[in-house]
């Protein structure tokens, strides 16, 4: 439903029970769409909230309001506004840069944080500089239409996955292209000092990557794994950008298993 949240129509979901929450963060212009899936087979067992984040899906704000800063406050404001204490924070692919650092901020609120296909801008120390960052109004297309498409399909290099490209390639589709450039363009950077705070994430962390994940490596992964205590790494061979939605029951019994373990 929608949230009235800092000046703004907030559209958020909230279903399921159990002792834990499971909180997701979705990827550039994703929506909550990112996490469905894996959402609905968690609810059997645990409670599962996520939300579109400002400029993606059905939140629509002026492009001069979306900030780096403001997005990382609206993951404690959609918290409070669900009644979330403490939950499980889930983030994926350009998200988990901000679920790292909501992390960071305030260590209370969460008991877990799962990063899915995302290195939170962290690159490995022989990968040399990030290339520039590209408009996606730039990217091959002869529209914006054409060009989400070009997008979706680079998301997804598994076999017999048009119906997953129609839906994503809908829900890309209800971002302003005005908003998707921002969104590409703000997605925090992860300097030294971000990259040395890593380790004083000491939450259980489950990482969870798509072995043919066109966007990020997995040594990228693998790297990000290496700076943050207490976490596991699980690839998924054959899979690409989109894990949650094209295995959704692998990727809630990574979670569900991570979290089930004795500590």
């Amino acid at each position: 439903m929608f949230k009235q949240i800092a000046g703004h129509r907030f559209f958020t979901v909230d279903f399921g029970s159990g002792p834990r929450t499971f909180f997701t963060h979705s990827g550039w212009i994703g929506t909550y769409e990112d996490w469905l899936p894996t959402l609905e087979v968690m609810s059997k067992n645990w409670r599962v909230a996520s939300f579109d984040h400002r400029g993606a899906g059905e939140t629509t704000v002026p492009v001069e309001e979306i900030t780096e800063e403001a997005l990382l406050d609206d993951i404690f404001r959609v918290m409070d506004a669900l009644a979330i204490d403490r939950c499980v924070l889930g983030g994926f692919s350009a998200g988990t840069g901000f679920t790292a650092r909501a992390v960071l901020r305030d260590r209370t609120r969460f008991e877990g944080l799962v990063l899915m296909n995302g290195a939170a801008g962290v690159r490995p120390p022989d990968a040399g500089p990030p290339p520039p960052r590209r408009p996606p109004s730039t990217w091959p297309g002869e529209d914006h239409a054409a060009r989400m498409r070009w997008f979706i399909e680079q998301c997804t290099p598994e076999p017999d996955v048009e119906h997953i490209r129609r839906w994503g390639h809908h829900f890309l589709l209800r971002a302003e292209p005005t908003a998707a450039d921002r969104l590409n363009a703000i997605a925090p950077a992860a300097d030294d000092d971000f990259v040395a705070a890593l380790s004083q994430i000491t939450i259980p962390t489950l990482i969870i990557h798509g072995e043919k994940d066109t966007f990020v490596t997995t040594a990228a992964m693998q790297y990000l794994s290496s700076l943050i205590p207490n976490t596991k790494l699980v690839v998924l061979d054959g899979s690409g950008h989109l894990p949650a939605m094209i295995r959704p029951h692998d990727v809630a019994a990574a979670i569900t298993e991570f979290f089930d373990r004795p500590r």
